[in-house]
């Protein structure tokens, strides 16, 4: 990742993943720009770090991920999740938390999140597109140069997906967060992204402008590699 701002804030080149026999990536390359929305499409899209070592190391570089799993732990509340890894302690001994609750109440509040008031529920109980929120949210909060989503609202309804998209355009907008989305969800990756990158055949085979292609055209490009 390079900090000079005339210069692509991430560039990928030529990497390959494989998953025993089957090359899924083949010399994948693309370049992402800061406060840009992007978005990965094709058969295998890309496979998102999730080592310590390279989840670490991608935090350092101010780069946080938001898996299709979320990685939240269902019996915490919102803020031992949004402090997950990171539990800030008071005399060295005792978990600070009303740091932990003020911190959560104000990234929601940034994020202009109302839906989301009791702080003491475990996560469990609330929504998928809370839980969403939650786990967008904490990328925020710990890294705004780059976040990476992966199938961000796969499990969600038209209701939730619309304030997970919108929660997205904000952080987008507000911080000039930068945004890598891996996506399936065509009409979803017309919405959210600047420009499209397809993967046909595990190779990065095209890139377009989003206004300037049509879900049509897009689809052909994702099965045909045209």
């Amino acid at each position: 990742m390079t900090k000079n701002k005339s210069e692509p804030i991430v560039k990928v080149k030529n990497i390959s993943k494989s998953f025993g026999g089957v090359k899924a990536l083949r010399s994948g390359s693309f370049n992402l720009n800061s406060g840009e929305i992007i978005s990965i499409v094709g058969a295998n899209g890309v496979e998102v770090p999730r080592s310590s070592h390279s989840v670490s190391h991608m935090r350092e570089k101010g780069v946080e991920v938001v898996y299709q799993d979320l990685a939240l732990v269902p019996n915490m509340t919102a803020p031992y999740n949004l402090f997950l890894g990171r539990t800030p302690r008071k005399w060295g001994f005792f978990i600070d938390e009303k740091k932990m609750r003020d911190k959560t109440r104000e990234i929601l509040s940034q994020l202009n999140v109302t839906t989301i008031q009791d702080l003491s529920v475990p996560i469990s109980s609330m929504s998928g597109g809370q839980q969403q929120i939650i786990a967008i949210g904490r990328a925020i909060a710990w890294g705004k140069e780059v976040v990476i989503l992966d199938e961000p609202t796969a499990a969600l309804g038209p209701n939730e997906t619309e304030k997970v998209e919108r929660v997205i355009n904000e952080v987008n907008s507000k911080f000039g967060t930068s945004f890598i989305l891996v996506s399936h969800n065509i009409e979803q990756v017309k919405r959210l992204s600047s420009r499209i990158i397809v993967t046909h055949h595990g190779r990065t085979s095209s890139e377009f402008n989003t206004e300037e292609i049509s879900a049509k055209k897009l689809v052909e490009a994702i099965t045909l590699g045209k």
